[in-house]
């Protein structure tokens, strides 16, 4: 974002030694002052001169230059600079806190202060990511509600200074407030972590197969309105199986009581199956595909799911149907989502890595007696007798089926009241969990956590869920929006971004230009579009 600023045009001083030169290379023309008067040492007068400014022909005035001011301090007073900010993102941030009661609620723990602090980080974490460094300049060009410019090291000392009791205070009044009369989801996810000196971080492979510590989060939230309402932190060499009962006594503690479940397919077991069953209101785990019940019910219902009747109602494209069943003695029901965009797109690599392998056969002198399992599924080969060549073929009918079979993915849910649509809401990159954890991994991204010390990182992923509480009521009240014009939340918030104010010369803030359509539409939805006319008085 870039504005053209006004120029401060001021007379030409009229007093002895003034004169106008050309100067650069654009020839422009500049206002000098002599200030010395010598002879050199051949006895020939000299001078020198300084530049106090820019002629501006139009007028017949000059842009006065700090040079101006240093030789005419008395004359006139040098005019305040012309400031500048971006508006929009920041104003709401601040509006829809209010609304939800979150700027109460961090007030009433941390003190007015430290919320505003703790809001204005989370508004820069939401739009820049976790990584502090660029903080302070981010805040030059953001008008926020502080006095002071935060820094990285300012962040982690706030961080640092955070307490166990302050926060444990924050999410009693938290969720009090925001907890409906729904029931609450939980899910777990580890973070990956490069220091080796905390005690609450295991050395672990994490889901990517790299060599790091980690620790799990497990996230609680509501149901209806789909906000976060508190974590649990715990060493990643815990399994959600051994934390689990721990973690459902401490949500206990503060308030919350009926909890169901969204897990992965590490809980598929008899056992665990019958576990959760006791220990819940309800849980939905997905099907490990390779389970013989996952072929059996694909094989029967693949057929039914794509259809009309069938297409869920937020997710362009992407089919299901429910079948009741009794799974290891537990009643539910098998989910069948069928994704018509992404079995494209997985076709399509299969094909390419069909291609790819066949590259490699090409290549190869003898049979793959050893790499034997990876063509296999795709290739008939057939070894020469007597010598150690081979032929080889796709096999069409393994093809045909593999692609068959892509795009369709099942969940087993206890959940038998909530609509297919909600229960995908909190599986699928779980909007509310693994969404906001992707958020904490990518969009946020804190995915690996870089901070050194346990208060920081405890007072770190505080504040990041702070930011997934207000990322997350933006996401559900937007998604219409953003859903009709095809925009990601990134470029939303870049819309609001551009609602630029300006002040000139200590004159009372205003917009630089006038609101877009977008920019309106994007406001009305948090019911603010005419609030933010008048919020610039106070400024």
């Amino acid at each position: 974002m870039t504005a053209t600023l006004p120029k401060t045009l001021i007379d030409i001083p009229k007093d002895k030694g003034i004169h106008i030169k050309t100067a650069g290379k654009k020839a422009e023309k500049y206002v000098y002052k002599y200030t010395k008067h010598y002879r050199n040492q051949n006895g020939q007068p000299r001078s020198k001169a300084k530049n106090i400014g820019k002629y501006d022909p139009k007028t017949n005035k000059m842009q006065p230059n700090n040079n101006y001011y240093q030789l005419y301090p008395t004359q006139q007073t040098q005019p305040k600079p012309t400031t500048i900010y971006d508006y929009g993102y920041t104003y709401l941030i601040q509006k829809i806190s209010q609304q939800i009661g979150l700027t109460d609620t961090l007030t009433q723990t941390f003190g007015e202060k430290q919320a505003q602090e703790i809001l204005t980080i989370v508004a820069y974490m939401i739009k820049e990511g976790t990584t502090m460094d660029t903080i302070d300049d981010w805040q030059q060009r953001n008008h926020t509600n502080l006095t002071r410019t935060l820094t990285s090291a300012a962040c982690s000392t706030l961080f640092a200074n955070q307490t166990p009791a302050q926060r444990h205070e924050f999410f009693k009044h938290w969720i009090k407030k925001s907890l409906t009369n729904s029931t609450v989801y939980y899910d777990v996810t580890p973070i990956s972590y490069y220091s080796q000196n905390l005690m609450s971080v295991e050395h672990y492979y994490n889901n990517y197969h790299e060599n790091l510590n980690q620790f799990n989060l497990g996230m609680f939230c509501d149901e209806q309105t789909k906000l976060p309402l508190y974590y649990n932190r715990y060493n990643g060499n815990l399994t959600d199986k051994t934390n689990l009962s721990y973690v459902l006594a401490n949500a206990k503690n503060i308030g919350i009581e009926r909890v169901k479940l969204v897990l992965d397919e590490r809980f598929w077991s008899e056992e665990d199956l019958k576990t959760l069953r006791s220990c819940c209101a309800a849980f939905t785990l997905r099907m490990p595909p390779s389970l013989k019940l996952s072929q059996q019910l694909l094989v029967t219902h693949r057929s039914e799911v794509e259809s009309y009747t069938h297409e869920l109602e937020l997710y362009p494209h992407l089919y299901g149907i429910s079948v009741d069943t009794v799974v290891c003695g537990v009643e539910g029901r098998v989910l069948l989502f069928y994704d018509a965009l992404s079995h494209v797109k997985l076709c399509e690599d299969l094909s390419a890595y069909i291609e790819d392998l066949k590259v490699e056969l090409a290549g190869l002198k003898h049979y793959p007696t050893k790499n034997l399992s990876r063509y296999e599924p795709y290739f008939v080969l057939t070894r020469h007798v007597g010598d150690l060549e081979f032929d080889y073929a796709v096999d069409t009918q393994k093809v045909e089926l593999l692609r068959a079979m892509k795009g369709y993915f099942l969940l087993f849910s206890t959940d038998m009241l909530s609509s297919l649509s909600d229960v995908l809401y909190y599986y699928r990159a779980k909007d509310v969990d693994e969404g906001l954890f992707t958020q904490i991994g990518v969009d946020l991204s804190c995915g690996r956590v870089c901070v050194h010390s346990e208060e920081i990182i405890e007072g770190k992923v505080f504040v990041v869920f702070v930011a997934c509480v207000l990322r997350s009521y933006l996401l559900s009240r937007l998604a219409g929006f953003l859903s009709v014009n095809c925009l990601s939340l990134r470029k939303a918030l870049n819309l609001l971004s551009n609602i630029v104010i300006m002040s000139c010369g200590g004159d009372e803030f205003r917009f630089v230009w006038a609101l877009s359509e977008k920019q309106k539409k994007i406001l009305s939805v948090f019911g603010v579009e005419d609030d933010i006319v008048g919020s610039l008085e106070g400024l």
